[in-house]
């Protein structure tokens, strides 16, 4: 059971200690079996599929295909707790401000989890997030393996029973199992992993601080934009990402019920964690480059790394800390003017004297919908796993389908 009294550094750091039993041994139950080097191979299968069933690895001998439909089974139990009517209702406020959640995503959710030194370093490790070699590849398959799992749950009937928001909950988890193994296995590793320094790759902290990026923080992004969510709504919505948070294997006094309380956890976790990294600034660099990437032409060049630096301003304020300056965001105060002038006559020809609220309100509503768009053109061009987002949202959206 959640309680804001256990928010102590002894609390959190021994969350460090702890990761995954269930999704941990399952990998381990693999392996065992002498399968390790086709782990890959079984992600794969389950990737292409957007169900389970236990013929799916038939390929594989009866032990292995029991020991992953055992895990599916018990992973996709929804707690006793979920109200089916709350977690519409947090589904409709993402049918209603998807584009304004996506841009959140990307702008104040992902850039808030690189601030966080330790965790920064395991998505640096594993190689998924950083350019190679000048290819953003790489971040374009985390990025949209990321948003897809965002859209698989919160669109409608994505947490049913058997939901493909479920489903694609139960395989980031196994994921999750199996960045830790090799990220801790010599034979894959060379340069090993520090447990002492770092915890346990995607430990429960790290796990619970992703949560809160894609819980109060974008509630909090959608207040800066002045998007006025009812009580209800705030309410809804929390409790999705509280049933999410039980899905990927988070434990109960991790799990609290209310945007406040999840305010405080998201606040103590970042003055536990929030510290300046190579890793956190690469991944932030890359993350801006995509962006600017997906965006036609020049216009909105200087725009990503002035939201960044707008919408951290709350948890920055709550925290104490200057988390922009540890990601390499640097103060972009004196940039309201340049932008105001800059877009005065596309979005107002009325704020040349307006603050920086004003401003992000009026030139996101383009802006976020340009970069969901490229995501879809981008990803969706002839590329082997498609970003899809379901017809009915993308109507609600103004955004085409591909």
């Amino acid at each position: 059971m959640f309680s804001k009294s256990n928010l102590t550094i002894d609390f959190l750091e021994s969350k460090r200690a702890i990761a995954d039993p269930l999704a941990d041994n399952t990998i381990s139950a693999i392996i065992d079996e002498g399968y390790e080097d086709r782990i890959n191979e079984i992600f794969i299968t389950l990737h292409r599929n957007s169900s389970f069933s236990k013929n799916l690895l038939s390929n594989f001998p009866e032990r292995i295909q029991q020991i992953v439909a055992n895990y599916f089974e018990e992973s996709g139990r929804m707690p006793e707790w979920a109200d089916k009517t709350l977690i519409e209702q947090g589904q409709q406020v993402f049918s209603e401000y998807g584009p304004e959640v996506f841009m959140l995503l990307n702008l104040k959710s992902l850039p808030m989890c690189y601030s966080c030194a330790n965790g920064a370093e395991v998505l640096y490790d594993t190689g998924r997030l950083v350019e190679h070699n000048g290819q953003i590849d790489p971040l374009v398959r985390r990025l949209m393996e990321t948003a897809q799992m965002v859209v698989n749950v919160l669109q409608p009937g994505g947490l049913a029973p058997e939901g493909e928001g479920i489903i694609t909950v139960q395989k980031v988890r196994l994921i999750h199992a199996s960045i830790r193994h090799f990220l801790k296995s010599p034979k894959f590793n060379a340069n090993g992993w520090d447990i002492n320094r770092l915890g346990e790759p995607i430990n429960q902290e790290d796990l619970a601080g992703t949560l809160m990026s894609f819980s109060p923080i974008i509630l909090s992004g959608l207040q800066q934009l002045n998007i006025g969510l009812s009580e209800q709504q705030i309410a809804a919505y929390t409790h999705c990402w509280k049933v999410i948070g039980h899905l990927i294997g988070l434990n109960s006094d991790l799990l609290a019920d209310s945007f406040e309380d999840n305010w405080e956890l998201a606040s103590a976790i970042l003055k536990h964690q929030a510290a300046e990294s190579k890793q956190g600034k690469a991944l932030t660099n890359s993350c801006l480059a995509f962006i600017k990437h997906m965006i036609p032409g020049n216009l909105f060049d200087e725009v990503p790394e002035y939201l960044i630096w707008f919408f951290f301003q709350d948890i920055q304020k709550a925290v104490n800390k200057p988390l922009t300056e540890m990601i390499g965001i640097r103060d972009h105060s004196s940039l309201k003017d340049h932008l105001i002038l800059k877009f005065s006559q596309i979005v107002s020809a009325h704020i040349a004297k307006a603050e920086h609220h004003i401003l992000v309100q009026k030139m996101t509503g383009e802006f976020n919908k340009l970069m969901l768009q490229g995501y879809i053109r981008h990803y969706n061009d002839g590329k082997r796993v498609r970003f899809v987002i379901p017809p009915s949202l993308t109507e609600n959206w103004g955004i085409n389908h591909y």
